[in-house]
């Protein structure tokens, strides 16, 4: 092995002027014979550009392309033929790469060419990958779908959004038949997150199908904008009047009065100018009919907006009424009181004998009542001679009577001898 390498290094290094002096006259004999001879030689371009040609024309004849023609193919690879001295010249902006549409007269599937045609004399093209490709040709349609506006951006507490106001509730949609076919509406967003005035501008919709899958724009023409005016106010919290509910509701039965209200929640947020609002402390309801009661009830009352005010937050709150007949009062003065259950031989003095009594009831209950039903008395059983003090009035027929009654004074003093 060792005599080998010891042979190799007398062979490269043995006269190695006469052997590089070789090497450099075959690179110069190689050179005259490339000039002389001038051979067509290759270059490959990977990424051409591809345009598109009679779009135009298919325009005209309402035709499109289920899929833009610019991601239909972007690039192709070109390889190029040229003589060897014009080659190191040929660039990749020397290549056009192109697709025909002018055979294209009506819908349907095709398969085209890619062309590529060389800017260089003597110029050959031999390869083109991909070297055609297939397009679906559709007419083109159109139709309208409903605009929806989606807000993303925090809302702030002390603000009111109200519901945007489109411009135009439908936008019209244009493209091959199948693609308009898959749009459901049309659909803008509105950053609500630095607004703290209610704010008007446009905005581009976007398509979605009917699983909210938004469809990509490229796909249309002439997506369309809209104008979205955005209600932004500063918000209050102020209480409801119960007061004014009781003095505004109507349609009670006879003799039937409202005793109590109570509103669920008992105050509400209003929107509007700041300037307004500092004036207002509280707002009742709209008027409350109800149909003949004469029991408890629970209702549903709006909110009544002051003059200028945009809202109420909630718009709508729960009323309780408590509805009952009022009590009314009748006195009857000075009637005399009995006594029941004295022993025998003993007589009993009242002191004072005569009393006032108090009649309550509903209206209807002291029409029917008549001063013969009041009999006042005082209970002697067990008590033998001498003074008692703060003996009970009771009165008969009690609690029968259909009316409350009170006796003033309620006790009186008896003397039995």
């Amino acid at each position: 092995m060792s005599r080998f390498i010891d042979v190799l290094k007398r062979v490269f290094i043995h006269n190695w002027k006469m052997k590089v002096g070789a090497v450099v006259f075959a690179f110069i004999l190689w050179s005259f014979m490339i000039a002389s001879t001038n051979p067509y030689m290759s270059k490959t371009f990977a990424s051409i550009p591809v345009t598109y040609t009679a779009a135009d024309e298919l325009k005209q004849n309402n035709l499109t392309t289920t899929v833009p023609l610019s991601d239909l193919l972007k690039t192709a690879e070109v390889t190029a033929s040229a003589p060897a001295d014009a080659l190191q010249y040929l660039t990749e902006n020397m290549i056009q790469a192109s697709v025909d549409l002018s055979s294209i007269k009506t819908p349907g599937e095709y398969t085209l060419q890619v062309n590529a045609i060389p800017m260089l004399k003597d110029c050959k093209i031999t390869k083109v990958t991909p070297s055609s490709i297939t397009v679906v040709v559709e007419e083109i349609v159109s139709k309208e779908v409903p605009v929806e506006v989606k807000t993303t951006g925090s809302e702030k507490d002390w603000l009111y959004y109200g519901e945007p106001v489109l411009s135009e509730a439908f936008v019209t949609v244009t493209g091959a038949q199948s693609n308009v076919e898959k749009v459901a509406k049309a659909v803008c967003t509105v950053d609500i997150g630095d607004l703290t005035e209610s704010a008007k501008a446009s905005y581009k919709v976007s398509f979605v199908n009917d699983k909210d899958e938004e469809q990509e724009s490229n796909l249309f023409s002439g997506v369309p904008s809209v104008i979205v005016e955005m209600p932004v106010y500063p918000k209050k919290l102020v209480a409801i009047d119960t007061t004014a509910i009781q003095n505004t509701t109507t349609g009670l039965a006879a003799g039937y009065k409202i005793t109590n209200v109570s509103v669920e929640p008992a105050s509400i947020n209003l929107a509007g100018d700041m300037e307004l609002l500092e004036a207002i402390s509280s707002v009742t309801l709209d008027t409350i009919t109800l149909d003949n009661a004469s029991g408890d009830m629970i209702v549903e009352a709006s909110v009544k907006l002051p003059d200028g005010v945009i809202a109420a937050v909630p718009a709508k709150v729960q009323v309780q009424l408590t509805i009952a007949q009022p009590e009314e009062h009748s006195i009857y003065s000075a009637v005399k009181i009995a006594t029941k259950n004295l022993n025998d031989g003993l007589s009993a003095k009242i002191d004072p004998a005569n009393i006032d009594i108090d009649v309550s009831g509903t209206e209807e209950a002291l029409a029917a009542f008549s001063a013969s039903k009041l009999k006042p008395f005082v209970d002697l059983s067990g008590l033998t001679k001498g003074v008692h003090e703060n003996v009970p009035v009771k009165f008969e027929n009690e609690p029968d009577l259909g009316v409350k009654v009170a006796a003033t004074p309620a006790t009186v003093t008896v003397t039995i001898s």
